[in-house]
């Protein structure tokens, strides 16, 4: 085979920027090759980040200068340079002047099939307030008294299965404990010990939830060895006059609280607010709680089910016992003070991921959607929970071209070395939740995900 150059037609590159021409494709090659290609950039042209699982790329300088920064180091390079990117390096291009260079790429095969979004199979949890809805809504078989779907949780009392891929089967704590940094992120796995930090939930209310709080990390430590407990709402659908109880709207002393606990008038003490689709709570631990009946929520939390219930309507559980209370527990936790606003406001634009939330423990955006959009997340050095609320849409990787459908009502984990993807709705208007772990101001241009340990296989 023998061809040149200016008899090549020129393609758009993945870096979304410059032009190349590929001299040998992945099909041609018949080998571990994806491709050989010459790119052309202008002065000034600078690229995303980017991250391969699965390919280690190569560059030779032709023509001109080029800063070529990988795991935050800068490499300037100009004309006859080379260069060799492993793969797991987070790298970015930055033409200095114009430039002409040799791109090579080379698959590594023990890593080509194990990174790619995640699936579940169905988690649900019976509650003694939950309906049928999340079953319905989900399309499953019908059942009653489902309160939770424990989308993403590597809690051992309802842990989420891999549905999909080469994990299918699979416990996702096992796959973790396999390539923590690949798939938390590196900055994730170090701070929390290579264990997912987060658990996402979906909630139906067909009754009243209990009023309760949960503890912070330092008495959730000092109480029970665990980690503290603080989460959000997002509200998908709830009823016209549905609502929720979120902080005090009269500032109790510890000792108001234990009577107003004793006399059955601590409902008096709540805030109650008015629900409607997309409102958005913060509940930090501390901050008393109750969601009212007839409401879908996207529930973002910290990886615990530590809850102090407080009042509970005299009911009683599923097994026809009475459910505990832990109003002495509570009062130790409780945040006493009156906040000026409890729901949190956000742009929700079209075609858009709208911040909506950012905490020590997590961060959420809200992605409205009419057409594709790119999400490239590989700054944040964490893994994605996308959790579609409406319609349905494709998560593809642009490292692998791995992709999958996500419908409403399920989630997708996105592992932190391939968080560069586009979302690409599938009905007329989708929209997602995307949580992850804001490691930005951190780790922006510095080392992101590097020195992996090579797993080959299970």
């Amino acid at each position: 085979m023998q061809r040149h150059l200016h008899d090549i037609s020129p393609l758009s590159t993945s870096y979304e920027m410059g032009l190349k021409r590929v001299l040998l494709s992945a099909n041609e090659s018949g080998c571990s090759i994806t491709q050989i290609a010459v790119l052309e950039l202008k002065a000034g042209e600078r690229s995303a980040q980017h991250i391969h699982p699965d390919l280690q790329d190569a560059f030779f300088i032709l023509d001109g200068e080029i800063d070529i920064t990988i795991d935050g180091q800068v490499h300037h390079c100009q004309k006859e340079d080379f260069i060799f990117v492993e793969h797991l390096k987070a790298y970015e291009l930055h033409a200095i002047t114009d430039v002409r260079m040799l791109a090579m790429g080379c698959v590594i095969e023990a890593q080509r099939t194990k990174l790619y979004p995640i699936l579940f199979e169905p988690n649900l949890r019976p509650m003694v307030w939950g309906g049928k809805r999340l079953t319905r809504w989900k399309q499953l078989p019908e059942q009653d008294n489902i309160g939770e779907s424990w989308e993403v949780s590597t809690l051992d009392m309802l842990p989420s299965v891999i549905a999909n891929g080469t994990w299918a089967g699979y416990p996702l704590s096992e796959v973790i404990a396999k390539m923590p940094e690949a798939i938390l992120g590196k900055a994730v796995a170090k701070k929390y010990h290579n264990q997912m930090p987060l658990l996402v939930k979906f909630i139906d209310t067909k009754a009243d939830l209990s009023v309760q709080v949960h503890p912070n990390d330092a008495m959730a430590l000092r109480e029970h060895n665990g980690s503290g407990k603080t989460e959000m709402w997002y509200v998908v659908d709830a009823d016209p006059d549905a609502y929720i109880y979120a902080g005090f709207k009269e500032e109790l002393t510890p000792e108001e609280y234990a009577r107003r606990v004793a006399d059955g008038t601590i409902m008096d003490a709540l805030a109650k607010h008015e629900i409607r689709t997309g409102d958005v709570f913060y509940i930090p631990a501390g901050r008393v709680h109750a969601i009212g009946k007839g409401v879908i929520l996207v529930e973002v939390q910290q990886s615990s089910d530590l809850t102090y219930r407080i009042y509970d309507y005299g009911r009683l559980g599923l097994d026809g016992k009475p459910r505990a209370l832990h109003t002495e527990l509570a009062a130790q936790a409780l945040d006493y003070r009156v906040y000026k606003e409890y729901k949190n406001s956000y742009k929700d634009d079209i075609d858009a991921a709208n911040p909506c939330l950012d905490t020590e423990h997590f961060s959420v955006r809200v992605v409205s959607l009419t057409q594709a959009i790119h999400r490239n997340m590989v700054g944040y050095d964490s893994f994605v929970i996308s959790t579609c609320t409406q319609g349905s849409c494709k998560i593809r990787i642009r490292s692998t071209r791995d992709e999958v459908e996500l419908r409403e009502g399920f989630s997708c984990l996105i592992p932190a070395a391939i968080a560069d993807y586009d979302i690409i709705p599938i009905t007329p208007t989708a929209k997602l939740l995307e949580s992850y772990i804001n490691n930005s101001s951190q780790h922006t241009f510095r080392r992101m995900i590097s020195q992996f340990l090579h797993i080959s296989g299970f």
